[in-house]
């Protein structure tokens, strides 16, 4: 995999690739960042509130200053998948990493999106599973990108007994970064938990949603700052 400096601009991006191995260049398609967006489907999170971060996610690939982001990403785009994350061993792909060009893919991206079901209703809420396998799909993926980001959004505190800390250097040792989206549904203070135990990495941030029905503007934020052309 090749690994690209942070910042470097478009045209010295396009000399890098040119410096690849034949063999990487065939392997990987570089893209501007690879994102896993990773949604809570554990327990406290009911039918009716999983339906709204789905719908939250569909409407912000909607979004005309969304849309603007992804085409400011051309010619490379970006490789983005979406993951429901529970306890131990449930984490689903039920969106894999799909190659978003252009506004059209954005727009069928987003209609995608609004066609997932929730897979399960986990028993526990594992952010270090949901970071761990996240991480494993980066690493597995058919794309190279500049930046390697993982979204945890969820309305709670890690309760697996897991080791959160651990999952988060490993992505961090691997150049991923980790966002959050922490839903201020019930749980007073967890921006603070997400920024204290869950996010890290350069630039590494927190978008809060005030509530489940706060989520799709929260969405739409988060991806404006992550979805930046190179050199950015």
């Amino acid at each position: 995999m090749c690994h690209f400096t942070r910042g470097i601009g478009s045209r010295g991006f396009s000399v890098l690739l040119a410096l690849a191995t034949p063999a990487l260049a065939q392997d990987k398609t570089p893209v501007v960042i690879e994102l896993v967006l990773a949604l809570d489907s554990s327990a406290s999170v009911d039918a009716r509130e999983f339906d709204l971060q789905n719908e939250g996610i569909a409407l912000a690939f909607r979004d005309p200053e969304v849309l603007r982001a992804v085409d400011n990403l051309r010619p490379y785009g970006a490789a983005i998948a979406v993951v429901q994350w529970g306890g131990p061993g449930e984490t689903q792909v039920v969106l894999p990493f799909t190659h978003i060009e252009s506004t059209r893919d954005a727009k069928a991206f987003g209609f995608r999106v609004s066609l997932v079901r929730r897979w399960m209703r986990a028993s526990s809420t594992s952010i270090a599973t949901g970071i761990s396998d996240a991480h494993g799909l980066i690493e597995s993926n058919a794309f190279d990108g500049q930046r390697k980001v993982i979204d945890v959004s969820g309305d709670g505190p890690d309760n697996s007994g897991d080791d959160l800390e651990g999952a988060r250097k490993r992505a961090l040792a691997s150049g991923i970064t980790v966002n959050g989206l922490s839903i201020e549904a019930e749980e007073t203070g967890l921006h603070d938990y997400y920024r204290a135990h869950v996010i890290i990495g350069a630039d590494s941030f927190v978008e809060p949603a005030a509530g489940f029905e706060d989520f799709a503007r929260a969405m739409k934020e988060k991806l404006l700052r992550e979805l930046r052309p190179l050199g950015s």
